[in-house]
């Protein structure tokens, strides 16, 4: 927009320096062209060049196809008009008037060829039409003026074809970065997402516990394992292990619902919920709640040797208090001591602290 505008100045003040040429070339009608150049193409054109910024980018063109058309068909006008000895070497101005619109505005080329045809077809009127004019000269200025709208249009070709070329370059590279970003975030997502389950895997639990174990809210860590796993393996083949684990892994995704709980598939058949802003009290029936629905999905385990016929899990609880940051490592093994207290007292329960999850329930 600002190029355009500058064009346009740039083009009025050499468009008005032909006033200075119209003193020797235009004498008899040196009035008309001083006054129609400076009160009428001028203040039209700056209008023009005011209107850029206020219209849309289509308006934006047949303005300044408008502008040109207008400020082409004066000269012609003042050449036709003339009968001073020297006003037919007002001619030169069509053909720099061709230049500045096809290749200094650089019209658009459906816009340049539509002023070329109209520019070249009023020229060739004017020159049918001036009177006393010599016939070889007449038949010249068709090839001088025929030759400069060949010239000034294959240059405006030239403009539009690099500038679409180069536009198509920048919306490649455009489109290929936002590929590579695209493809950056997949590959950081799969980084952090565990290929079985789908639920994030330990990297992202890492990096989501650094952020939340470093601040001041309470947070609950919960480690879960599933029973015997490594029996239901043996007797049913990893097949149907991994069905088990994306069950599993599915109840343990449906109790992180929400912006301050997170979950993830820690390892093996052991899996990690983090909740924040939750006591003591509220991580066990959190964590109760994980112990009954998973055996509640009744997947049928027929490797144990404890009596038990279904899937089970046990689940350690730690819990960081409010009012100071905790070192995650620390939590994380807490969380562990529970996950094996809760293992020796039985299985398909929870602990913390080496307390059972049910009876402090049950006494709070």
């Amino acid at each position: 927009m600002a190029s355009l505008r500058h064009a346009i100045y740039v083009g009025l003040i050499l468009y008005n320096a032909y006033n200075l040429t119209s003193i020797v070339l235009l004498p008899d009608i040196l009035w008309l062209s001083v006054t129609a150049r400076v009160f009428l193409v001028t203040p039209v054109s700056l209008g023009l060049a005011w209107l850029l910024g206020r219209v849309s980018p289509a308006q934006r063109e047949w303005l300044v196809l408008n502008g040109i058309v207008n400020a082409f068909v004066l000269p012609v006008f003042l050449f036709w008009l003339t009968a001073a000895p020297l006003g037919n070497y007002t001619f030169g101005e069509f053909s720099l008037t061709l230049v500045f619109g096809n290749m200094l505005l650089a019209l658009r080329f459906r816009h340049a060829a539509m002023f070329t045809v109209a520019a070249f077809a009023v020229v060739v009127v004017a020159l049918a039409a001036k009177a006393d004019l010599d016939p070889a000269l007449r038949a010249a200025f068709v090839v001088q003026i025929a030759t400069a709208c060949i010239f000034s249009l294959y240059a405006n070709y030239r403009i539009e074809r690099r500038r679409c070329l180069d536009y198509l370059r920048t919306v490649r590279a455009v489109l290929k970065a936002e590929q590579a970003d695209a493809n950056r975030q997949k590959f950081q997502d799969l980084s952090r997402t565990d290929a079985l389950t789908g639920l994030p895997n330990r990297r992202f639990l890492d990096e989501r516990l650094g952020e939340w174990f470093a601040d001041h809210r309470p947070a609950a860590l919960m480690m879960i394992d599933i029973d015997h796993f490594k029996l239901f393996n043996d007797a049913l083949g990893h097949p149907r292990g991994d069905e088990c684990l994306l069950s599993v892994g599915t109840v343990i995704a449906s109790a992180a619902d929400g912006p301050d709980r997170v979950c993830a598939r820690y390892g093996g058949e052991e899996f990690t919920l983090v909740v924040r802003d939750v006591t003591e009290i509220e991580a066990l029936r959190i964590a109760d709640g994980l112990v009954q629905a998973i055996a509640a999905l009744g997947i049928a385990h027929p490797g144990r040797r404890d009596g038990a016929r279904f899937v089970t899990a046990s689940i350690g609880v730690a819990v960081k208090p409010a009012g100071g940051s905790a070192s995650q490592g620390d939590v994380i093994a807490q969380a562990d001591r529970a996950l094996y207290d809760a293992k020796r007292q039985g299985r398909n329960r929870c602990t913390l602290g080496g307390r059972r999850g049910d009876a402090m329930l049950q006494s709070a």
